[in-house]
């Protein structure tokens, strides 16, 4: 038990080691050297746990991609009302934890290699499958029709996605405030301008900012 125990925490420690470095150097520039080094550990250390850098990596982004994913189940668990599962997820794919550039430029990287790369293809669609699942249902929730929620969550998705490509390619990022202004923009657009719906955005606001305080402190 005490040896599968450090053999998880390692992993997790050359996995964080991965993404860094994957956002520092790309795709190209990421190696098993480069992680050792940034670890302070040794080349052999992390062929004792990871065989290829391609495991390596993959290991490295579902991580990263779990701590989203987690942060956005506790908020949507969190929700009680129309509309607060809905800005759960939107909270979260903007947290102040994630929603920064040198993270931003570790997805790019890997996205960069999803034409090419099977295993990356998978866990793309994988991703891109959960988030319109949970904006669908969330929205499907606050009275919309099974259309309106499929179209919306769709174009909701895609705005995310083009958010988080400006966050790593704009010089000094993207501010989530700005972000996440865009979607309410498109939101309301859609949806009308709703004292609940504010008031559900309000309150997971202040959910998001209290968890991520919690994590800090």
């Amino acid at each position: 038990m005490g040896r599968r125990k450090i053999a998880d925490i390692r992993k997790q420690e050359f996995a964080v080691a991965a993404f860094e470095v994957l956002s520092l150097y790309g795709m190209q520039g990421t190696t098993l050297q480069r992680v050792a080094e940034h670890t302070g550990a040794s080349k052999a250390s992390v062929l004792h746990y990871f065989s290829t850098k391609q495991n390596l990596i993959e290991t490295a982004l579902r991580r990263a991609n779990g701590v989203l994913q987690q942060e956005a189940l506790a908020l949507m668990k969190m929700g009680t009302a129309p509309w607060e599962r809905f800005y759960g997820i939107i909270e979260a794919n903007f947290s102040p934890t994630t929603f920064l550039p040198k993270v931003a430029n570790g997805w790019i990287s890997m996205c960069a290699e999803v034409p090419h790369n099977p295993q990356f293809q998978r866990l793309q669609t994988a991703i891109f499958r959960r988030l319109d699942s949970n904006l669908r249902s969330a929205l499907v929730e606050t009275g919309a029709s099974a259309d309106e929620a499929k179209d919306a969550a769709n174009t909701v998705s895609l705005l995310i996605d083009g958010l988080w490509l400006r966050c790593g390619l704009q010089i000094g990022g993207l501010d989530r405030e700005d972000a996440i202004a865009q979607i309410e923009t498109v939101v309301t657009e859609r949806f009308g301008e709703s004292a609940e719906r504010k008031a559900a955005r309000d309150k997971m606001r202040m959910l998001a900012s209290a968890m991520t305080q919690g994590r800090a402190s």
